[in-house]
């Protein structure tokens, strides 16, 4: 596994390749201290597996860097490390593109097992800033990365959106959605948060209806 590493701070550049050894003995990490140097190392490795990336830095900061690696290399998991646990932070880079969202106060334990479920297809961000993120009102300009059919994403959905989406259409709750897909609810409920926000609709029924529209929910699965 390649894995680059994004963060100005040297010091906890170290202290997480210990945490990266113990997720991965065998992976090789990159690691670079600013995001211009982070979108050159991504043009030029072809070969990257997943990407951490730190949000305040100086010069070009995370946040802004985001859409242009997402652009670079939009099949690569990027998930953002960083001291900000604010709901609108957190919000900003899911729309960006971001797969994941690990705040600094984090054990190594949880960051473990966030970076598995990202790299098992999922979107992870921590329980507590869950309900937070949920909370906000539905942005009135939705800033998303659409990808191209068969690239890993579909109008901005993931595979695993598009999944979740098609159960919504059926009629099935969260809770029903959680049993057919195995997944934990509060993951469910990010999907449907991020399936909302890219679909700039207001609760599930809206959103049923417009994807209905643009064709992502065959007429025979509603209902079903």
């Amino acid at each position: 596994m390649r894995i680059l590493l994004v963060d100005d701070h040297t010091l906890f550049r170290e202290a997480l390749l210990h945490v990266l050894r113990q997720f991965d003995s065998t992976a090789v990490v990159i690691e670079a201290s600013t995001a211009r140097e982070a979108i050159s190392l991504s043009a030029h490795y072809n070969d990257l597996d997943l990407i951490l990336l730190d949000l305040a830095m100086p010069g070009l900061n995370g946040l802004s860097a985001l859409p242009e690696l997402h652009g670079l290399i939009p099949t690569v998991p990027l998930v953002i490390l960083s001291a900000s646990e604010e709901p609108t932070a957190v919000r900003q880079a899911l729309e960006a593109g971001a797969m994941g969202y690990i705040p600094k106060s984090s054990s190594s334990h949880e960051m473990i097992a966030a970076l598995r479920l990202v790299l098992a297809g999922e979107v992870y961000v921590p329980p507590a800033l869950l309900a937070a993120l949920e909370a906000l009102p539905i942005a009135s300009t939705q800033i998303t990365m659409p990808l191209p059919a068969g690239e890993g994403g579909l109008h901005g959905l993931t595979p695993r959106q598009i999944e979740v989406l098609h159960l919504m259409g059926q009629g099935l709750s969260n809770k029903g959605i959680c049993r057919h897909l195995n997944l934990a609810e509060g993951t469910v409920k990010l999907h449907v948060t991020a399936i909302m926000r890219v679909l700039n609709t207001g609760n599930r029924t809206q959103t049923v209806i417009e994807a209905t529209r643009r064709g992502l929910i065959p007429t025979t699965d509603l209902g079903r």
